[in-house]
Formats: structure tokens, sequence, C-alpha cells
């Protein structure tokens, strides 16, 4: 019997599923969000706050993104905390360095410097995805449903995309096809793409591939605290507006109930709580285990394919004393060890710590068949990214502090004293502490879209990195909204037949 009733239960602390909560405490929903067994967004190691994952904010400018924030009222705050740098994306080849500028004139510039034989093909691709990227604003600030699913979605989403250049699949003209395809600055941008989405570069479609080289070139940038002070924000605004945030619990089993909605027990109390609705946060494969039944949703992989991993995303952090660190390095620099090929590549972070020390993170992705939980610590993940950050920092060896790579195995080391270092969470490391890149067997809406928002079972819903993986930080704005659209129009829909004139007759 449930003790408590909410309008939604939100499964996952994550950005999508944030987002939606606080969208739909806005509009005076009661909302439950339970962490789900999601980890800190950062642990502690020495005195240093390290953060496992960092939050690369790309397309900032983009209107879905600016209208979220305005209704959360948190525009001003993500403005005053953006990394505030004339140039803050840097490109590290084998043989150049170029400083991503969002201005068009710097950046050609930037490119005649370093590459003057692409000045004419650079200037016209620039131009385009300058063009495209308007194309595209137009779209996503139309308020659509993402992906289209009725048919009142496909018609509105179908004759908003008349007059785009690419077809129902996203295909058509291609972003940097007009350069040698090993050319360095061609395996940069195509190195880029997995950094900034949810996507392998093969699963892109040209619609996507554009609009995320628009985004770059506009500017990637983070936010000062990172993705903790989001989240953190985000939890203030859902319970601002009188819902309610339990980041340690998390939902052992979800009973369908029919019309009077759902039933949720909670795995460390066995508390029971009914809702309307549900918001699946988290990766599809952990609502399948939710649910009584796997039958309702093979249908649904039967229809659109069921997402498998292909690749993990891992990262390695260095402290070192400042006066090590080039003065050229900016606080994002993609790192490509090599000039014709994509995928060794590094993202590469770096903070400061206090006045005297710099925090350097290399991300990077380790394709699947390389990891095995079972086997002893993957060492190659912390000797690679080692090797890559001595390519850029000569003098690394003689600066560093401390090194930990929270997701092969291995315990954090002071260098300097060649010993280990006790860290805050010491259980919340290895392999699978690794987030996922899926593959996926379709997509839709302009490739942006792989699975859908509404599953097989009424009243569930997904709003997770697996709705719209092709825009990365833009597309977790895209999943959110249309998952609080979906739900809020039906409770407006309800809300008008209580207040409306049927309230007054009695069948």
């Amino acid at each position: 019997m449930p003790t408590s009733f909410y309008d939604v239960v939100v499964l996952g602390t994550y950005l999508e599923p944030l987002l939606c909560a606080a969208l739909l405490a806005r509009e005076g929903l009661r909302v439950l969000v339970l962490g789900q067994g999601a980890p800190a967004p950062f642990y502690t190691l020495g005195d240093v706050e390290v953060e496992s994952h960092g939050l690369t904010i790309t397309g900032v400018q983009s209107p879905v993104v600016q209208n979220t924030l305005d209704a959360l009222a948190l525009r001003q705050d993500v403005r005053q905390r953006l990394v505030n740098r004339s140039n803050v994306f840097q490109l590290l080849l084998p043989d150049h360095r170029l400083n991503v500028y969002p201005d068009a004139e710097q950046w050609l510039g930037e490119l005649a410097r370093e590459l003057p034989g692409v000045g004419r093909q650079a200037a016209d691709i620039t131009r385009t995805l300058s063009e495209v990227g308007e194309e595209l604003d137009a779209v996503v600030g139309r308020e659509l449903v993402w992906p289209p699913e009725t048919f009142m979605e496909r018609q509105k989403f179908s004759l908003a995309t008349t007059a785009q250049r690419y077809d129902r699949q996203g295909q058509g003209w291609t972003s940097w096809n007009q350069l040698a395809t090993k050319h360095p600055l061609r395996t940069a941008f195509e190195a880029a793409l997995h950094h900034v989405s949810g996507l392998l570069p093969s699963q892109h479609s040209d619609a996507t591939r554009a609009r995320l080289h628009g985004h770059i070139l506009s500017g990637v940038t983070e936010l000062t605290g990172g993705w903790t002070w989001f989240r953190e924000a985000l939890f203030a605004r859902i319970r601002s507006w009188g819902s309610d945030v339990r980041p340690r619990d998390r939902a052992e089993s979800l009973q369908h109930e029919g019309r009077r909605g759902h039933t949720v027990r909670l795995a460390r109390t066995d508390e029971e709580i009914g809702c309307s609705h549900v918001v699946q946060g988290t990766p599809i494969g952990e609502l399948s285990q939710l649910l009584p039944e796997r039958a309702s949703m093979t249908a649904m992989f039967e229809r659109v394919g069921e997402p498998r991993s292909r690749a993990y995303r891992s990262s390695v952090h260095v402290l070192a004393d400042r006066r090590g660190i080039p003065n050229a390095l900016e606080p994002l620099a993609l790192l490509c060890t090599s000039a014709t090929n994509h995928e060794k590549a590094f993202m590469l972070r770096s903070r400061d710590v206090g006045e005297e020390r710099v925090l350097l993170t290399a991300s990077r992705l380790i394709e699947g068949h390389l990891i095995d939980t079972g086997s002893s610590p993957l060492r190659f993940v912390r000797a690679g990214a080692l090797d890559a950050i001595r390519s850029v920092v000569p003098f690394l060896d003689e600066h560093a502090i401390w090194i930990d790579s929270p997701h092969d195995g291995l315990p954090p080391q002071a260098l300097r004293a060649d010993t280990e270092l006790p860290c805050s969470d010491p259980w919340t490391r290895g392999p699978y502490t690794m987030g996922a890149v899926y593959e996926y067997p379709t997509r839709r809406a302009l490739g942006i879209c792989a699975l859908p928002t509404r599953t097989p079972v009424r009243g569930v819903f997904l709003c997770n990195e697996q709705v719209a993986p092709g825009l990365g930080f833009e597309g977790s704005f895209l999943t959110a909204t249309s998952v609080a659209k979906i739900i809020g129009s039906q409770y407006r829909r309800q809300d008008w037949l209580r207040r409306g004139p049927w309230a007054r007759r009695s069948v």
C-alpha cells in the first residue's frame, strides 16, 4: 500500500532527468527525484575536489538552452560561471596548435597562420556552418517534441524542417569534406565528435556533424564549479518549487497499476510510493530490470533496436605545479596524438587549484573489447594519458605532484614520495564506473534521436542521454523539454476538465 503519492517520480540525477524534474516542478507538479545509485559528482583526494566526468558545454547559445535556463531562473547564474576567455578551446595537433576563436575573422586568421593551404576551403566551410546553425536554430526553437511520435508531432516536425537542406535521416551537406580524408584539421574535428556528444563518429549524420562543428566554432566551454555546481543548482530549484530530491535512494521495482498509476518500491526502506508518471533518467537497460516482465520492452526494441555499448569514457587526473604548465595551454584542448587517426585523441582540461597548482584531466574513449572488468587493472589507461600530457607539458615529471585514474582500478599515487594516497570514495572506483557510449541500430529526427521518449508501459517516459545523443549538451535540453512538454500537457488537459463546464454537470 503506497504511503505517499507524487505526480511524477524521476529516476536518476543526471542532467536530462534533473532538467525535466525542474521544469515539471515549476509547473506546479509534485515531483520526487531518486538518485538510483548515481555516484557523487566529485571525490576528494588530499585537499583537492576531483570530478570523475566533466561537463563540456557546447551550444550554450542555442534557443532551447537559453529558453530553458530562463524558465528555471538559471540563465544569469550560468552566464556568470562560464569560463570567459577570448579563446577557451584549442586543437593540439602533432605539428600545429590552433586556437578556436568564436569570431570568424580571428579563426580564419589562425588557420592562415598554421595551415595557409586551406584558407579558401575553411572560409567556405565556416560560412556554411554558420548558415546551417541558423537553420537548425529555427527548428530547435519551435518547442517541438524530440523525437516526434504521434501524428500531430510528426506533422509539426515535418513542417518545421521543410526548408532544411537535410532529409529526414539528416543526410545532406557534410562539413569539412572539402579537405583531404587524412588532413589533420579534418581529423581534429572528427575526433571532437565523441567528446561533445553521445555518439561514435561513424554514427553521426551529416546534420549532427555540422551542428556540432558549428557549436565548436562558436565556443566550447565549461562552468566554474563544473557539474557539481550545476547539479546542486538544479536540486535547489526543484526543492524551491515544493518537490523533493533524495539522491541516496533508489527504486527497486516498478509496478504498473493501470489507471491508478504506478507503485515504486524503494530499495533501502521498502517504502512504496504511488505516482501517476515515471521518468526514467538512467540507461534503458535499468528500466527493464525494474519492470516485472521484459516483454513490454522487447516490443519497443524490435521497432527501434536495442542500444549496445561499444566504448567507454575514461579519465586520468594529474596535479602539478603551475610553473610547469605552459602559458599557451587553454582551459580546454583537444589533443590529437595522430594527425590521421581521429580515434587517438584526448580531451585535456586544466583547472586552477589555488594560486600555485593546476589540475590536469585527460579524457579519452576506450573501445569495449579492450575492457574486461574481471581482469587485472587497465594499466594502459594511465600510461597512455601520461604520454599524451607529456607531449604538451614537456617538464611534467619534474612538476607533477600526484596522479589518479579512478576507472582502471589503480590507487592514487603521490609521485614525489612514491606512496599511495587515501581517497574519500575508494569503493566507487574501477572499470564499471566508466560512462558508456552506445551504438544505436536506428536514428530519427535528422539523425539526432535514437530512442523514443514514450515507452510501451503507459505513463513511463524515457529521459536520458540515449534519447537525443547526437547533439550532446543541447540534446540533453531537447530531451528534457520534450518529456516535460508531454507530461505537462496531460496535466493541463486534466486541469481544464476539472475546472471547466464539465465539472458542473453530472452524467
